[in-house]
């Protein structure tokens, strides 16, 4: 009958959108703002330890900035740009916080995944948003088995 099948595909919208299974846009659009998850780690495009390599257009903020070096770099464009996204992992902690969702702490490129040491787990990027005062509620690793076979 068709309640059956909304109750049905109500379900299955719950299901696949539930954290077991988070997807990449809830990974990079962090409901955190720009300049809280880069804290000291954006500096003035006109600053003379800017390398012009890491300059990065902040959509969020309608301004050019530039970033510490090529890893936060990395990281932002695997984060907030829609076309770096896919070619990228979580090479740092999944962090999931009720509040927020799951953030992760740190963006790879897969092509430089065999040379990354340890391939996740890494020091995060990010400054971590303080959950009341305590850490997230989870925290967990990206499985890599999958990604190894891309």
């Amino acid at each position: 009958s068709m309640s059956t099948m909304t109750t049905l595909s109500f379900l299955l919208s719950v299901f696949t959108s539930s954290s077991c299974f988070p997807s990449s846009s809830s990974l990079s659009h962090s409901p955190i703002s720009v300049s809280q998850l880069y804290a000291g780690k954006m500096l003035l495009t006109s600053d003379s330890a800017c390398d012009s390599e890491n300059i990065v257009l902040i959509q969020k903020l309608g301004t050019w900035r530039c970033l510490v070096n090529q890893e936060v770099t990395r990281d932002y464009n695997c984060r907030y740009n829609v076309a770096e996204r896919p070619s990228c992992y979580c090479c740092g902690e999944l962090h999931t916080y009720i509040e927020l969702g799951t953030l992760c702490t740190k963006f790879c490129k897969r092509e430089d995944m065999k040379n990354q040491q340890p391939r996740v787990g890494q020091q995060p990027i990010i400054e971590l948003p303080f959950n009341w005062g305590e850490g997230p509620d989870r925290v967990e690793l990206e499985e890599l088995e999958e990604l190894e076979e891309v």
